[in-house]
């Protein structure tokens, strides 16, 4: 099924462990290790749906205006169509394993991210970056909303 392709996003670190193309379309399969005080922007997918699994740390997601927080070992859903995200509020790196349904969205992480060098950790992204991740949203069905009050 290929190696794992791994990814520096923003502040997060993405490794792509299944891609459409080796699931027939139906999943993409991700890791992301989200260090303290870090998360995506609030969005809402066109496509697909998110189902996220903590391995590690403990994350908040806002899933419709909605706090939950979820330890290692917990899940949580970000539908398609729903404004969702999630935010490290902790002091320690989680790591999320992130099941999307139908595959294809993982493609956005190997477009906007660089390749991940093991010896450092990924840097505060450059307004370059930030670019990069908002102009390239829209092809993957992919819109920013301002964060839940």
């Amino acid at each position: 099924m290929g190696r794992p392709r791994v990814y520096d996003v923003g502040t997060h670190r993405v490794t792509i462990l299944l891609d459409a193309a080796a699931t027939g379309g139906a999943i993409g399969l991700v890791e992301i290790a989200v260090p303290p005080g870090s998360g995506p922007l609030p969005h809402v997918h066109g496509r697909e749906d998110e189902t996220y699994h903590v391995l590690e740390g403990e994350v908040v997601f806002t899933v419709d205006g909605e706090r939950h927080v979820v330890r290692a070992g917990g899940t949580a859903f970000g539908p398609r169509g729903i404004p969702h995200g999630f935010h490290n509020e902790g002091t320690e790196t989680a790591r999320l394993l992130v099941v999307v349904t139908p595959g294809g969205f993982e493609a956005y992480f190997a477009e906007c991210g660089t390749p991940a060098a093991p010896d450092r950790p990924p840097s505060r992204p450059s307004p370059e970056v930030l670019a990069r991740l908002v102009g390239a949203a829209p092809r993957y069905g992919l819109t920013f909303v301002p964060p839940a009050r």
